[in-house]
């Protein structure tokens, strides 16, 4: 039996891929800190989904969570370490706090995972892990200064894991999706074009992660292509395309 790790696996995208790698017959060991959603999401009886209550920003519990896997499974084929926290912030509200809250769970948490689960990987010249990124790390959002900064950093740490993972049989992915519907998508106030459920969303993201080696998993390629296209704006025609996003109030 195949083995995953899910970090963030609570609610949202990670909770839905959980559910469905479990169905498809993996060995799925689901973190999030809200241990009871996690214990709630075992006892739902899909597959074997065994629960590993995590703060991904704890390095040394991170380490401690690793190992115990290992012990059990022998190794973790599939690491998706998907923990992420968003909160809009806007220019007249903006506090420093918030941008070091944000960067110590979206990469802080995923470089403690990292720490953990690379040299058992490499040693055993196999595995994949995926980080995920997002659309919002192509280019600078309105509200969004903090999250962007953490999904860009996410994408580039990737690229300079990836050439040299590559030799070693360790596979590194990342995963850009748009907007899904969850518990932090549902503060935002404006139109979120492309919205995908997150059972379509953990579908999408699936057949990336087993259908493929490719670097970047994107979903939904319509608004991919999209923010894509985007990176190549000149900044003036960029900026008056963003300008509508600004909140009014």
């Amino acid at each position: 039996m195949k083995s995953v790790w899910i970090t963030g696996a609570s609610s949202g995208i990670g909770e839905a891929l959980a559910r469905l790698m479990a169905r498809e017959g993996w060995r799925v060991y689901v973190s999030a800190r809200r241990s009871e959603r996690l214990e709630a999401l075992a006892a739902e009886g899909i597959g074997d989904i065994r629960p590993v209550p995590l703060d991904v920003t704890d390095g040394a519990a991170t380490r401690r969570a690793v190992a115990h896997m290992l012990e059990e499974s022998g190794r973790l084929d599939q690491v998706v370490l998907n923990a992420g926290v968003f909160w809009p912030q806007t220019a007249a509200d903006f506090k420093a706090e918030d941008v070091h809250r944000m960067f110590a769970v979206n990469v802080g948490g995923v470089a403690e995972g990292l720490e953990a689960v690379l040299p058992p990987m490499i040693e055993a010249g196999q595995g994949k892990i995926c980080l995920l990124g997002s659309v919002a790390g192509y280019r600078g959002l309105p509200t969004s200064p903090a999250y962007c900064g953490t999904k860009a950093a996410i994408i580039a740490m990737a690229e300079s894991l990836k050439p040299e993972l590559d030799p070693t049989g360790v596979v590194v992915q990342v995963a850009c999706p748009g907007f899904v519907r969850s518990e932090a998508t549902a503060i935002n106030r404006f139109p979120m074009p492309f919205l995908m459920d997150a059972e379509d969303a953990a579908a999408a993201f699936y057949r990336g992660l087993t259908g493929h080696n490719r670097f970047e998993i994107t979903f939904p390629k319509v608004f991919a292509v999209i923010l894509k296209t985007m990176m190549s704006l000149p900044y003036w025609l960029f900026f008056m395309l963003m300008r509508p996003l600004v909140p009014k109030d």
